[in-house]
């Protein structure tokens, strides 16, 4: 993969996974088997195929998944503490788990979820972000695998170019005997 210019195509994949699967709301997308890890895989993998003049093998595909997948995971990591130590992430989640327990009929199950959410909303900015640390690493490895996986599927998907050998040198005959009849 060396001679390969795989720096665009995985800054842009890892770009485009990074700030999605970090955005609240469209991040829901990677609900969907990390749709946008494999999105951004195989994004970065259609780029490379158009950027090389030889086909691209599917090793070279799960290189590609690999680069982007890690660029992807800094930059949502980046994007994800960013949010955590701003509080906004904390009161989306606070606001759809209040809409859940509203729906809930058990005031034994209420109680202990109101304790839950008092608990999350006395937090510092800094134990949200220690406390989001193992989710994020955990997350991070899913949206790595899923990246890779996009890399290969989109090599299988759109790399038409088959790495055929030469069609073989026919036969040299003699000069004095005439080739062969039918």
């Amino acid at each position: 993969m060396s001679e390969l210019d795989w720096k665009q195509p995985a800054l842009i994949g890892g770009l485009m996974i990074g700030v999605l699967s970090a955005t609240p709301g469209v991040n829901l997308v990677n609900c969907c088997f990390c749709g946008w890890a494999l999105i951004g895989g195989a994004i970065a993998a259609k780029m490379l195929i158009n950027r090389t003049p030889r086909p691209i093998k599917m090793g070279e595909g799960a290189t590609i998944g690999v680069m982007t997948g890690l660029i992807g995971v800094v930059i949502f990591g980046l994007l994800n503490s960013l949010l955590a130590l701003s509080g906004i992430a904390t009161r989306l989640q606070v606001t759809l788990m209040e809409r859940l327990m509203s729906m809930v009929q058990d005031p034994a199950f209420q109680d202990k979820f109101r304790e839950a959410l008092e608990q999350q909303l006395s937090m510092s900015a800094a134990e949200r972000l220690i406390s989001s640390l193992p989710i994020l690493i955990v997350y991070g490895a899913v949206l790595l695998g899923f990246t890779v996986l996009g890399g290969v599927l989109g090599v299988a998907l759109f790399e038409k170019r088959k790495d055929t050998p030469p069609p073989p040198v026919p036969p040299q005959y003699p000069p004095q005997y005439p080739p062969p009849v039918g």
